[in-house]
Parts: structure tokens; sequence; C-alpha cells
């Protein structure tokens, strides 16, 4: 839109009330670094969508840790503004609930989440 992205257009005509969800997967797909679109956004983006796999269009997803997708610099990126962390894949070349798991596992045990390690 005029050499911009659309979330700044979107931000300028939403009421400041209105917060965002971060899909950090498709950010990175789309060419832009999900870190700084992150801490950009800063408290309008509470909610990030944690996915990872080859950024590629087609391609299916992976559990956290096993793609392209710098984890711990978008969840470094949103400290002190994200809320929560919401690994969803939209598809998965393994078992998805098996991904869900070791990304729940991935989260837990660099840190960059709250859980419990079973």
């Amino acid at each position: 839109m005029d050499h911009r992205i659309p979330v700044d257009v979107m931000l300028e005509h939403l009421d400041p009330d209105v917060f965002l969800e971060v899909d950090v997967y498709w950010v990175q797909t789309a060419g832009q670094n999900p870190a700084e679109v992150v801490r950009r956004l800063g408290s309008r983006a509470p909610l990030l969508h944690i996915k990872d796999g080859p950024c590629q269009i087609e391609a299916p997803m992976t559990a956290l840790g096993e793609g392209v997708v710098d984890i711990p610099g978008v969840v470094a990126a949103g400290s002190g503004s994200t809320e929560w962390l919401v690994v969803e894949l939209d598809r998965c070349a393994t078992d998805m609930m098996e991904a869900v798991r070791k990304s729940y596992q991935y989260l837990i045990g660099k840190g960059l989440g709250r859980g419990t390690k079973n």
C-alpha cells in the first residue's frame, strides 16, 4: 500500500485500544524480520503466534527450534509487552500433537515460556 506494509496503515486508523496478534512465521515468510516487527509493535501486539519451519509458502511447519525462525529473538523482542505465546501450526509433515508437544518443551526448556517440563 503505497510502499508501506498494511499493518502500518491499519495502526494509523485503528483505535489505540485495538490490539494485534502477530504470526511470526508468516511475517518472516513475507520477507520481514519478525523480531523487528514485534519490537516495533510493542504493547499493540500482546499475542504472538509462534511457529517455525522453512518459511516457504507451501512447505509444512515444524516444531519450534527445528526451522529458521529465530524464536529466542522474537520472544526477547516482545519482552515486557507479550502476554501470550500461542503455538499454532497450520500444517505439519509430522504428527501435529507431537510437534506441539516438542514446541512446548522447547519454550519451557529454553526459558522462553512458563510451564512444567512434564
